[in-house]
C-alpha cells in the first residue's frame, strides 16, 4: 500500500520539503506578554519598531492610529501584546478591548469593554454633558433620541473622543481593540474617528484584524490609514525561515532535529501560531496523524463561514494540490467556467485560495498548507478517494498522464487498472529520468503488481525500467537479472524485436559496468549499430564500450559515424554526439585545441536536449575535464566536472558519479589543493562502495592512495594501495593507470624508485589527467634511480602526447630539466626548470611548479636559491603537501664535503635553527643578532659545507640529528 501525504505544492510519497530560502535578518526576540507564556516575540523587528515609534510619538503628544492586518495565527495579537507591555513601561494607561464573534450583533461591545473601567467616578472620571449614556447607561442617563440618527452617532463619537481626551490629561493612553473583523460597523467607525483625531493628543489607537475578510468598513478604514499622515497599516507577512528556526528552537529548548524543522517550516508556512502548535505536536513523536486541535479550530472557523458551493470547491482545490487548473477544477466540480471563476474569486478574496501564475495557464491552490491538510482530513476516506480518482481522470483526459499518477495512487480500487498501469509506468519512467529513485520504485512496483494480474504484455517494459532503477542504486547483479528476464519474457511473447534490441544495448552497457568486457563487446556486436535509425544514446553505448575496452581503432570508426549522424538526423542530440565524435577524433590525434572546441559544442548542445541531456553531456564532460587541464584552463576543468549532474545518468551508467568525482579530485591536485582533492577522493571511494563494483573500488582506493602519498601520509597511502590490490584487474585499462600512479608516487616518496612499476610505451586514451600524472611520476622515478635514458623517453612521451597542450609541454621541460641536472648540465637544467615553473605557476598549478623549483634551487647561488626555496615551500604548505624527502636529482657532486675547517659555535647554532625551519629574521631575533650578521654566517656555512641552498642545509642538519 502506497502511503501518500498532502504537502505544500501537491501530493508526494515522501516528506514535505524545506521551506523557501531565508531572507536576511534574524528578527527581534523580546520578552513575552500575551497568550503564549514563555514564547518570545520572534521575527518582528521591523513591525515592532513601527509600534515603538508610534508609542514614543504618542508619549510626546503626537498621537495617531496603527492598524495591524494579517492571516489567522500570524501574530497580530502577540505583536499588540508586546506593544501594550512597552507602553505600560512608559507610563501609558492601557484601554483594551476585544471583539467577539458571538457578540457581533451587539453595537459597540468592544468599545464598552475597553472603556468601562476607565470612565467611572471611582476611576477619577468626571462625565461631561454629551451622548455617553447610550454606551454607558450606568455612567449617565440615556439622552432621549431626537433628530437624525447619523447626527446622534456623530455626537456619540464626539462624546467618546471628549472622554478619551479627558483620560489623556492624566497621561498618555494606548487604546487597543483586537479581532476587529468580528466587530460591528459602529465600533469600526468609532475607532477610526478616534484615530483621526489623535494627532494632537498623547493617544495611540491600535486595531488588529484578519486579512481576507469581506468587510467594507474595515477595507475603508485600512485605505484611510494608508492615506492619513497620522495613520499606518502594518501587513504582517509570514515569518522568515530563520525566524521559524529561532521560534522552534525556543519552544523545544534545544536545537531542533532537521526532519522536524523541515516539517514545521514547510507546513506552518511562517504562521507563528502554527509553528508553536506543530512543534509541540511533532516533538511529541506525532510526525503523522491528525493536526493539533488549535490549528483545526482556526481552519474550521474560516471555512465555517463558507456557503456550500464555495466549500465544495475548496475541497476540490485541496485534493488537487498543484494540479488545480481551471479545466480540471471545472471537470471535477461540475461547474461551468463562469460559475467556477466567480467561486474562485470569492475564495481568493477570503485568502483561502491563491492563484499561481505559470507560463502556460494559472492554477489554484489552498493558500496555506495546513489549511489544505485540515480541509483534506475533514473529508471522509471514501470522499477523498473519489475526488482523487476524479482529478486523476480529468488530468488523464487532458493528456497529463504523469500528473494523474499520484491521484490514481490515492484513488484506490476505484481507478481502472489500465489507466493506473499507464499512469504509474509513465510517472516511474519520469522519476527515473530526473534521478528520483525512491519515487520511481514506488510507481514502478505499483504498476508491476497490477500488470502481472491484468496486463502481462506490459510486464517486460516494466522489468526494464526496474532494472534501470537497480542500476541507479548500484545493484548491478539484480539489474542484470531483471534485464535478462525482460528479454526472455518478450521473446516468449513474440513482442517487438526492435525493442528487445534496445534492451540488449542496455545489457551490453551493464556488462561494461560490471567489468565483464568480453560479454559487453559480444552483446554490442550482436545488436549491431544502425547510424541511420538508432538514437544518439544507443550509438553512445558502442562508443563507451570501445573506450572502456581500449579498442581505439573501433573508437575512431564509431566517432566517424557520430560525426556523420546529422546528415540523417537533424536534432540537437545528433549534433551533440557529432561534435563528441569530432572531439574524440581530434584527441586521438593529439590535437588538444580542436578537441576542446568540439567538446564544448557537444556539451552546449547536450544541455538543450531535455531529459536526454544529462546522458549526452556525460562523455563531453569527462573529456573536457582532462583536456581543459592540459590546456591550463583549470576553471573550465572544475566547472564541467559537475557531480550534481550525475544522478540522472546513474541508472544508465552507474559509475557516472564515481568517475566525475575521481576526475574532479585529480583536477584539484593539479590546482594544488590536496585537502579538497582528498575530500573528493573520500566521496569517490564511498560512491564506489555503494555501487559495489571491484574495478571502481580498486580504482578509487588507488586514487586516494596517490593523494595521501602526496600529502606525506605514507602509511595511510600504503594501506589504501594494499586494499586496492584486492580489487585489481589488469584487463581494465582505467584501473592500470591509477594503480601504477599510486605505486610510483609511494616509491618516489620513500626513495625506492627501483620499486616503481615500469611505464608502457603508449599514453592511453581515457582519463587524461591521470595518464599525464602517471607518465610524469614515471619520469621522476627514472631520474631518481639514475635511468636517464628512460627519463629522456618520458620527456618525449609528454611532449608528443598532444599539440596545443602547454601544460604537457611544461611538464616535458620540467622532466628534461631533471635529467639535465642529473647529467651535470646546470645551465640547461636551470633554463628548463625555471621556464617550466613559470608556465605552471601562470596556470595556477603551483604545486607542480614548486616541485621544479626545489630542484632549481639546488643549481642557484644562495641568495637567489633562498628566494626560490621560500616560494616553493609556501606552495607546498598551501597545497597541503610536503617536499620530497629524497631529491629527484641525485648528482655525483651532491654529497657535500666540508671545506675550510669546522663550523664555529655560532654557525652551528644558526644551522640548527635553519633545520628547524626558521627564517633569517626569526634567527636574528632568537640569537639577538642583526639579519645581516645571520646572512654572513650562513654564507660561511654554505662555503664550509659545500652546499648551495637552505633546503640542502636543512637536510644536512636532519641527517646528523642536530
Amino acid at each position: 500500500m502506497v502511503s501518500w501525504a498532502l504537502v505544500r505544492g501537491g501530493w508526494r510519497m515522501d516528506a514535505a520539503p524545506a521551506g523557501s530560502a531565508d531572507p536576511p535578518g534574524r528578527g527581534r526576540v523580546g520578552s513575552y506578554r500575551g497568550s503564549e507564556p514563555g514564547v518570545p516575540l520572534i521575527g518582528r523587528d521591523a513591525e515592532f519598531a513601527v509600534l515603538a515609534g508610534a508609542i514614543a510619538a504618542a508619549g510626546a503628544g503626537r498621537g495617531g492610529a496603527v492598524l495591524v492586518r494579517g492571516q489567522p495565527g500570524i501574530g497580530k495579537s502577540r505583536l499588540a501584546a508586546e506593544a501594550i507591555g512597552a507602553a505600560r513601561a512608559k507610563g501609558f494607561a492601557i484601554v483594551e478591548g476585544r471583539a467577539d464573534p458571538l457578540l457581533s450583533g451587539l453595537s459597540y461591545a468592544p468599545i464598552v469593554q475597553a472603556f468601562r473601567g476607565h470612565l467611572s467616578e471611582s476611576a477619577g472620571f468626571s462625565p461631561e454633558p454629551g451622548n455617553l449614556g447610550a454606551l454607558f447607561p450606568d455612567l449617565r442617563p440615556v439622552s432621549p433620541e431626537a433628530g437624525d440618527p447619523g447626527l446622534q452617532r456623530t455626537r456619540m463619537c464626539e462624546a467618546v473622543l471628549a472622554a478619551t481626551r479627558q483620560l489623556t490629561v492624566r497621561g498618555p493612553v494606548l487604546l487597543v481593540v483586537d479581532e476587529l473583523h468580528c466587530a460591528d460597523r459602529g465600533t469600526i467607525e468609532l475607532l477610526h474617528y478616534l484615530g483621526r483625531n489623535a494627532e494632537e493628543l498623547p493617544l495611540l489607537v491600535i486595531g488588529c484584524f484578519r486579512s481576507g475578510v469581506d468587510n467594507e468598513a474595515l477595507d475603508a478604514m485600512a485605505e484611510a490609514a494608508r492615506r492619513h499622515p497620522a495613520g499606518r497599516l502594518l501587513e504582517l507577512a509570514p515569518l522568515t525561515d530563520q525566524a521559524v528556526r529561532d521560534l522552534v528552537r525556543h519552544v523545544l529548548g534545544t536545537p531542533p532535529p532537521l526532519a522536524l524543522l523541515r516539517a514545521v517550516t514547510s507546513r506552518a508556512s511562517g504562521v507563528a501560531l502554527f509553528v508553536v502548535a506543530l512543534t509541540r505536536h511533532l516533538a511529541a513523536s506525532r510526525m503523522c496523524g491528525p493536526l493539533p486541535e488549535v490549528i483545526r479550530d482556526v481552519v474550521r472557523e474560516q471555512i465555517g463561514r463558507l456557503g456550500e458551493v464555495d466549500r465544495r470547491l475548496l475541497e476540490v482545490v485541496a485534493v488537487a494540490g498543484t494540479h488545480g487548473r481551471p479545466e480540471v477544477l471545472a471537470d471535477v466540480s461540475g461547474m461551468d467556467l463562469p460559475e467556477l471563476h466567480a467561486t474562485l474569486r470569492r475564495l481568493v478574496g477570503r485568502r483561502l485560495v491563491v492563484e499561481q501564475q505559470s507560463e502556460v495557464e494559472p492554477h489554484y491552490q489552498v493558500a496555506h498548507p495546513l489549511y489544505a491538510e485540515a480541509v483534506y482530513h475533514e473529508l471522509l476516506l471514501a470522499e477523498r478517494r473519489a475526488l482523487h480518482a476524479a482529478i486523476g481522470a480529468a488530468l488523464h483526459r487532458a493528456d497529463r498522464t504523469v500528473a494523474a499518477a499520484p491521484h490514481y495512487a490515492a484513488g484506490g480500487d476505484s481507478v481502472p487498472v489500465d489507466r493506473a498501469i499507464e499512469a504509474f509506468s509513465a510517472a516511474g519512467a519520469r522519476a527515473l529520468t530526473v534521478g528520483d529513485l525512491d519515487e520511481a520504485a514506488e510507481y514502478l512496483s505499483a504498476a508491476l503488481r497490477r500488470a502481472r494480474e491484468e496486463r502481462p504484455d506490459a510486464v517486460p517494459a516494466l522489468l526494464v525500467d526496474l532494472a534501470r532503477l537497480q542500476q541507479g542504486r548500484g545493484r548491478l547483479d539484480e539489474a542484470a537479472e531483471l534485464l535478462q528476464d525482460a528479454v526472455a519474457l518478450s521473446e516468449r511473447r513474440g513482442q517487438d524485436t526492435e525493442r528487445r534490441r534496445a534492451w540488449r544495448h542496455l545489457q551490453a552497457l551493464l556488462e561494461v559496468e560490471r567489468g565483464n568486457l568480453p560479454a559487453a563487446v559480444g552483446l554490442a556486436r550482436a545488436s549491431g549499430r544502425r547510424p541511420d535509425t538508432d538514437p544518439p544514446t544507443r550509438l553512445l553505448v558502442h562508443w563507451i564500450i570501445a573506450l572502456r575496452h581500449g579498442d581505439f581503432p573501433e573508437l575512431a570508426v564509431i566517432s566517424q559515424e557520430l560525426v556523420a549522424l546529422p546528415s540523417t538526423s537533424d536534432t540537437p542530440g545528433a549534433h551533440s554526439v557529432a561534435h563528441l565524435g569530432a572531439g574524440a577524433l581530434a584527441a586521438l590525434k593529439g590535437d588538444v585545441e580542436t578537441a576542446v572546441v568540439e567538446l564544448r559544442s557537444a556539451l552546449e548542445l547536450a544541455l538543450r536536449c531535455g531529459d536526454e541531456g544529462p546522458r549526452l553531456a556525460f562523455a563531453p564532460r569527462m573529456m573536457l575535464n582532462g583536456l581543459s587541464t592540459l590546456r591550463g584552463d583549470l576553471v573550465t576543468a572544475i566547472r564541467v566536472a559537475d557531480v550534481s549532474t550525475t544522478p540522472a545518468v546513474r541508472q544508465w551508467l552507474p559509475s557516472a558519479t564515481c568517475y566525475l568525482q575521481t576526475m574532479l579530485a585529480t583536477t584539484r591536485y593539479f590546482a594544488g589543493d590536496l585537502r579538497t582533492a582528498l575530500s573528493e577522493m573520500d566521496s569517490a571511494v564511498a560512491e564506489a562502495r555503494r555501487v559495489g563494483q571491484d574495478r571502481l573500488v580498486g580504482r578509487t582506493l588507488a586514487g586516494r592512495a596517490f593523494v595521501r602519498a602526496e600529502r606525506g601520509h605514507l602509511d595511510e597511502a600504503a594501506a589504501d594501495l594494499a586494499d586496492a590490490r584486492r580489487h585489481y584487474d589488469p584487463s581494465q585499462i582505467d584501473m592500470l593507470d591509477a594503480f601504477d600512479l599510486a605505486a610510483t608516487a609511494l616509491a618516489v616518496r620513500r626513495g625506492v624508485a627501483a620499486q616503481a612499476p615500469p611505464l608502457t610505451d603508449t599514453l592511453p586514451f581515457g582519463d587524461t589527467q591521470l595518464n599525464c600524472l602517471r607518465v610524469s611520476f614515471a619520469g621522476y622515478a627514472a631520474v631518481q634511480r639514475g635511468d636517464l635514458t628512460e627519463a629522456d623517453r618520458v620527456a618525449g612521451l609528454l611532449r608528443e602526447a598532444g599539440t596545443n597542450a602547454p601544460v604537457l609541454h611544461a611538464l616535458a621541460d620540467r622532466q628534461q630539466g631533471f635529467a639535465d641536472a642529473a647529467r651535470g648540465k646546470a645551465t640547461e637544467a636551470v633554463e628548463r626548470l625555471r621556464g617550466s615553473a613559470t608556465v605552471l605557476r601562470g596556470f595556477g598549478m603551483n604545486l607542480l611548479a614548486a616541485q621544479a623549483e626545489l630542484e632549481l634551487a639546488e643549481l642557484l647561488d644562495p641568495p637567489e636559491a633562498d628566494v626560490v626555496t621560500s616560494s616553493a615551500a609556501a606552495a607546498f604548505t598551501a597545497a597541503g603537501s610536503t617536499p620530497w624527502p629524497e631529491r629527484i636529482v641525485k648528482q655525483e657532486h651532491s654529497v657535500p664535503t666540508q671545506r675550510s675547517g669546522p663550523l664555529t659555535r655560532r654557525e652551528s647554532e644558526i644551522a640548527v635553527l635553519v633545520g628547524e625551519g626558521l627564517s633569517n629574521a626569526d634567527i636574528a631575533s632568537a640569537l639577538f643578532l642583526s639579519e645581516r650578521t645571520v646572512e654572513t654566517h650562513l654564507r660561511n656555512v654554505y662555503r664550509k659545507l659545500g652546499l648551495k641552498s637552505r633546503v640542502r642545509l636543512a637536510q644536512w642538519v636532519r641527517d646528523r640529528g642536530q
